[in-house]
């Protein structure tokens, strides 16, 4: 029985520790994503432009949502050049 607890509240722990390292990652890449977001409503941005950078923040989402914050970081950076903010 006290096997079963210790299990349990292990479990309980790596949990948390996993919500909250996911949601640390999850960060930076929301940050990037709400900028963008925000220049492509507020900037004039020419038609070609607005089209690759639109298809560039989804994959940059895409990636941040499949854990792969890193490179999600990368093209979201790339997409933040393309539109000129930071």
């Amino acid at each position: 029985m006290n096997c079963m607890k210790t299990l349990s509240h292990a479990a309980a722990v790596a949990a948390i520790l996993l919500a909250n390292a996911t949601a640390a990652l999850a960060g930076p890449c929301e940050d990037d994503i709400e900028k963008i977001d925000a220049a492509l409503q507020n900037k004039d941005i020419a038609a070609d432009v607005r089209s690759q950078a639109e298809d560039m923040r989804q994959q940059a989402s895409d990636l941040c949502a499949a854990s792969n914050t890193e490179e999600g970081i990368a093209v979201a950076a790339e997409v933040k050049a393309l539109l000129q903010i930071e």
